[in-house]
């Protein structure tokens, strides 16, 4: 919509018979003005309400990749031992075929290298009657420390602590077989040193 032209045509049309512009006339470019400026506001105002959507998504997705990576190695390494677990019990004599489930008490966690820093300062002071005065200050703080792939920058990892194992199912196919039964959790209780009430071992549906 061209406003400027909307303008001059008002201006001809409400000029009075001596040239000059009539009251009516300033009184509707004034309003057609202050719609203008209303439009111009709301769109402003409806870009920036975009804009601020578009960043809270990105937040969000950057958020939510973050975290994922965070739970990634450990997800990783329930399921290599549920894996290694089931290969394991599938090659003993009579169990047949196997499903296996894994019970984990806590997640990972990771202890990084640390540079400890500890610093000790002594200060002697008189004051005006000849009375002695020593202040002892401690201080300690540490350090991570990092290292560097390319640009990609992460802590140094002295020691990686997996996921505490706390339960066992299995269900095997000739798990209905009580010496078989009896075979499987001894496996379990000797692969991860567990008692035999955290082990539970059923016989496959037929």
């Amino acid at each position: 919509m061209n406003f400027k032209k909307i303008l001059e045509h008002l201006k001809i049309n409400f000029k009075d018979k001596n040239g000059k512009k009539n009251t009516l006339s300033n009184i509707i470019i004034l309003g057609l003005i202050g719609v203008l400026l209303i439009i111009t506001a709301d769109f402003f105002r409806n870009t920036s309400n975009m804009s601020l959507a578009s960043n809270s998504n990105n937040t969000s997705k950057s958020n939510q990749s973050k975290t994922k990576n965070e739970v990634e190695p450990s997800k990783d390494y329930e399921t290599s031992m549920e894996n290694k677990l089931k290969s394991t019990l599938e090659q003993i004599d009579g169990v047949g075929k196997v499903q296996v489930m894994i019970y984990f008490g806590s997640g990972e966690e990771q202890v990084p290298a640390t540079n400890e820093n500890k610093t000790k300062s002594v200060t002697d002071e008189t004051d005006n009657s000849g009375g002695k005065r020593t202040t002892t200050q401690n201080s300690d703080g540490s350090t991570v420390v990092t290292s560097k792939d390319g640009d990609k920058e992460s802590p140094f990892i002295l020691k990686d602590y997996k996921p505490k194992i706390t339960g066992v199912c299995v269900v095997a196919e000739g798990a209905d077989s009580s010496v078989i039964k009896l075979n499987i959790i001894n496996a379990v209780v000797d692969l991860f040193q567990l008692s035999e009430d955290k082990v539970n071992v059923y016989p496959m549906k037929k």
